[in-house]
């Protein structure tokens, strides 16, 4: 019986039950072109347990961007919408990038902000693409980098133009990049990445926004990727993570002792 309650004392030292509210906005598009204007809705529903403050939708589109309607308070299970019209001006028909961006406040007024993009069709039905896009999750504290992999699968070669749409957390340092790939061969393209205000702790959904002409028509490929934020804290120059996992061995190592010690009784 003291084995067992020794063991179960030590396992309530390393659990410890955490309750922290949240906000999380669940956002939707709907997006339609007609004629020469794109009319946006975007609707975010807030399914966290805590109001957000100062809920704004930013929305970019053929080099425009456009803040719509502020809230000062979205509580809990409340909607908002928010409403913009975009008087497009672009020489080819094809596929574009639309860009969303909630920016938020928690109750310390402390800024947030969530991406979704899309694209939109102008003059264009939907056409098969001959690029593709995959991007792995990073993690870093203050400087890291994350990389995308483009696969061209047509036959000729493609002048693509690749951006990184990021929370206002973080920043990207550097330009758009140019990429050629030639038929049927795969390339890499790195974009450098700096915590502007991002907490430890935190995961931002990030976006490769690559566009390329082909065939008189306009084309954009949108690659997902993660990037998570974490502080890594050290004593003594040894990483926290490792004296925790050195911690852990020692009291496993303990119980053990224990253990065969009142067996040998």
């Amino acid at each position: 019986m003291k084995r067992y309650l020794l063991i179960s004392l030590l396992l309530c030292l390393f659990v410890s039950p955490v309750f922290a509210s949240y906000i999380s906005l669940n956002t939707s598009v709907t997006a339609k072109v007609v004629g020469n204007q794109l009319k946006v809705l975007v609707t975010a529903v807030n399914k966290g347990d805590e109001a957000a403050y100062s809920v704004q939708a930013e929305l970019r589109a053929g080099g425009k961007k456009i803040l719509a309607e502020k809230v000062q308070k979205l509580g809990v299970n409340q909607t908002y919408k928010g409403y913009a019209t975009f008087n497009l001006k672009l020489d080819k028909a094809g596929h574009y990038p639309l860009v969303i961006v909630m920016h938020y406040a928690d109750a310390n007024q402390y800024p947030f902000s969530a991406l979704t993009i899309q694209t939109f069709a102008y003059k264009a039905q939907d056409m098969p693409r001959d690029l593709f896009g995959r991007m792995k999750a990073t993690t870093f504290w203050e400087n890291g980098s994350i990389e995308l992999t483009l696969k061209n699968s047509s036959n000729v070669s493609l002048k693509a133009k690749a951006d990184l749409v990021v929370p206002k957390e973080i920043t990207v340092l550097g330009n758009v990049k140019d990429i050629t790939l030639a038929a049927r061969v795969s390339d890499k393209v790195r974009f450098d990445l700096e915590n502007f205000s991002a907490l430890s702790g935190s995961n931002y959904q990030v976006y490769a926004v690559s566009e390329y002409n082909k065939d008189n028509l306009h084309y954009t490929v949108i690659t997902p990727g993660m990037i998570k934020i974490m502080e890594r804290k050290s004593l003594l120059g040894i990483d926290y993570q490792y004296l925790l996992v050195f911690l852990i061995v020692l009291v496993v190592v303990f119980i053990l002792f224990q253990v065969f010690k009142s067996e040998k009784k």
